[in-house]
């Protein structure tokens, strides 16, 4: 898969070796939206794609393998949904990723079925529940769920959320439509409805989708060194995950321009940067795999380091890199108070971000692993600008980049300094 592919995209390796080059980043990531990279999950290979072109830029770039491969290969679980995914509401075609979204744990269903819409109310106790249960009430219906400010998860409403009443299925009705990723699978499908399209006037739905879960998919870490100039044995880690939710039936997919193309897109530039100007300590480049699914790639390279973790120094992750127009958050900022005043005197003295905000620690990206293990690390992501988040509307060409420029100078200070 990895072999002559994407020769096509040779040509946006050209660039100023000076500083940030906003046109490289603006062309990764415009690449890594394409359908052609499917959404760089697990569906069509297009995780593996994505791996193919990012060690592609690092070897084109100028940077070099810690072993004999960029790639770091690793498995994993994920539930995928491959081919149909067919919903109709009373005879009308829904729209997969903007009226509904499968839920990353559902299973495959294949029917007709009629809808209950549950009220609070419905059953004042479990007991008049469970004789609904034991009639078979709900086997072939879908229940419709939504969760607001007047329905409190009760036992019942409980009962029904876990399908612990055996429907045929679930619908959660949602203000807005937010996939995820799951390595294991239900036995039955749960879908998620954009508020608005299934009213209490609808009664009946058809679904067709396809679900298949691999219990053992091959995922892969991206990984090039910068040798140090003085010190080779001692290592600064620059990161960014490159996997995105994949595809969501055989045509919709999940384009990821800020989550986390764009992490990968400054990664990128850092790099080609950094081999044209090394350091006095190395730099170790990774574009973490799967961890859209849970932190896999990232926890897989801790347990299984190519160099000693005690020989890293720090570790420098990034995510969500795509605006900035109110400020960058630190994760971890008030763990590492002292490299954290380091950042704040950068920005302060240069004004590069309007404000740069801390948190304590969050197991929320690929920086979690590493902190656990004593390495100090921060997860820096941009604020403001768009709304689009793990959604179909992701895409690249409303994504600002309002402060790209500023947020790799700040990076490359920061990193000059340690």
């Amino acid at each position: 898969m990895r072999k002559g592919v994407l020769l096509l995209f040779f040509q946006i390796s050209c660039f100023s070796i000076f500083s940030q080059d906003i046109s490289y980043a603006r062309k990764i990531i415009d690449t890594l939206t394409t359908s052609y990279f499917a959404g760089r999950g697990a569906v069509e290979n297009g995780e593996q794609k994505a791996a193919g072109f990012i060690s592609n830029q690092f070897k084109t770039n100028g940077l070099k393998t810690i072993n004999t491969s960029y790639f770091q290969e690793f498995d994993a679980p994920i539930n995928t949904f491959p081919n149909r995914m067919e919903v109709s509401v009373d005879g009308k075609l829904t729209t997969p990723g903007k009226d509904f979204i499968i839920d990353a744990a559902s299973g495959s269903v294949d029917g007709n079925f009629d809808l209950f819409f549950y009220t609070e109310g419905d059953f004042s106790k479990k007991s008049e529940l469970d004789k609904l249960i034991a009639t078979g009430f709900f086997v072939s219906k879908f229940i419709v769920l939504e969760q607001n400010n007047t329905i409190t998860e009760s036992e019942v409403f409980l009962q029904l959320k876990q399908n612990k009443v055996k429907a045929a299925g679930i619908i959660f009705i949602e203000k807005k439509l937010t996939q995820h990723l799951s390595n294991v699978a239900k036995n039955y499908p749960t879908l998620h409805f954009k508020k608005g399209v299934l009213t209490k006037t609808s009664k009946s739905i058809s679904v067709k989708i396809d679900q298949e879960l691999k219990s053992s998919y091959t995922s892969q870490n991206v990984i090039g060194l910068v040798k140090g100039t003085e010190y080779p044995d001692s290592f600064t880690v620059l990161s960014a995950h490159y996997d995105h939710l994949g595809k969501m039936g055989s045509k919709v997919y999940f384009p990821g321009a800020n989550d986390n193309a764009s992490g990968v897109a400054i990664l990128l530039d850092l790099a080609k940067y950094y081999a044209q100007n090394p350091q006095k300590k190395s730099i170790i480049f990774i574009a973490f795999g799967a961890e859209e699914s849970g932190l896999v790639g990232s926890k897989y390279f801790v347990n299984n380091p190519l160099v000693p973790l005690s020989q890293i120094n720090f570790v420098f992750n990034m995510d969500l890199m795509g605006t900035g127009s109110d400020g960058g958050m630190i994760v971890n900022g008030k763990v590492y108070e002292s490299h954290f005043e380091k950042l704040t005197q950068i920005n302060n003295e240069h004004k590069y971000l309007p404000i740069i905000k801390k948190r304590g620690k969050a197991a929320n990206s690929d920086h979690y692993w590493f902190s656990e293990k004593g390495v100090p690390s921060f997860f820096l992501y941009l604020m403001g600008g768009v709304s689009a988040y793990h959604d179909v509307d992701d895409v690249s060409k409303t994504l600002p980049l309002t402060k790209y420029n500023k947020s790799f100078r700040l990076i490359r200070d920061f990193v000059d300094g340690l």
